[in-house]
């Protein structure tokens, strides 16, 4: 299976600043106010979160020709995004901070996932055609800021857009754990 990356323009510099900025909005002074909560971001890392890259074209009677795109859905909790034509897919180099895969891929979690994204501009939903054509491994960079104050806390950058990315904290948590887990048991295998 062919693994990707995608190029990570925002650098850590910006990132910390989209931090911070998130930090002041009114919502999130508000909860600190709220909780009496002393917090600072401490640390920063750059992190690539895995998804599969599922290639793919649906078609219809009331369309002319097939329609191709991509779509990815993250490994863990399984959020998805329909990728723009515009996404360049750099090849995966060795040695990048990247977190363990979860599972296998689900060609048909992606078919739904296009299957509602087409059904918005079809009105006969029997018609739409999907077919998976290329499956792949795509590594998205993220900047993860790690807050500390009554509680640990984290704060996630989209790396490629600068985007504070909430919807994904569970899931890189979660891939957090799971890569110090494979961590430790290459330390001590007898675990």
């Amino acid at each position: 299976m062919n693994k990707y990356v995608l190029n990570a323009a925002l650098d850590q510099q910006e990132a910390v600043r989209n931090m911070k900025e998130h930090r002041q909005n009114f919502i999130e002074k508000w909860r600190r106010l709220f909780k009496k909560e002393k917090s600072k971001l401490i640390s920063i890392e750059k992190l690539y979160l895995p998804f599969w890259c599922f290639k793919y074209e649906y078609s219809s009677k009331q369309l002319k020709s097939k329609i191709e795109g991509q779509v990815a859905i993250e490994t863990y909790r399984h959020h998805t995004a329909i990728l723009p034509d515009s996404t360049t897919f750099l090849d995966f180099e060795e040695g990048l901070p990247v977190l363990p895969v979860k599972g296998k891929p689900v060609p048909e979690a992606a078919r739904n996932e296009i299957y509602w994204e087409a059904f918005g501009r079809e009105k006969k939903r029997k018609d739409i055609k999907i077919d998976i054509i290329d499956t792949a491994l795509l590594y998205v960079p993220y900047w993860v800021g790690y807050v500390s104050g009554q509680e640990w806390d984290i704060i996630i950058a989209d790396a490629t857009t600068g985007k504070i990315d909430l919807g994904l904290k569970d899931a890189m948590l979660e891939a957090i754990m799971a890569s110090a887990a494979h961590k430790e048991g290459k330390k001590n295998p007898q675990r």
